[in-house]
């Protein structure tokens, strides 16, 4: 019980933070198309455009933190045995 306790911990901590440093890579990495920004008798463009989405990567992210969880509280526990 002590190393599921361990993994759930680690993997939501992990998890929390590879959403955080994605979405802050992905928000630094964003371009605006300048042709939406700006229109010549509006001012700003009445239109909004939603960047595209890849499930893909979506699965990713929660993959990487259980490995990483998983390898964590099976090295942990080790050192505590």
């Amino acid at each position: 019980m002590k190393r599921y306790g361990l993994f759930i911990s680690s993997f939501i901590v992990l998890l929390g933070s590879f959403q955080l440093l994605s979405g802050m890579i992905l928000t630094f990495l964003y371009v605006p198309e300048s042709a939406y920004t700006w229109s010549s008798s509006e001012g700003l463009a009445s239109k909004v455009m939603f960047g595209s989405h890849s499930p893909s990567f979506a699965f990713v992210i929660p993959v990487l933190a259980a490995t990483a969880a998983f390898f964590i509280s099976k090295k942990w526990v080790r050192k505590s045995v």
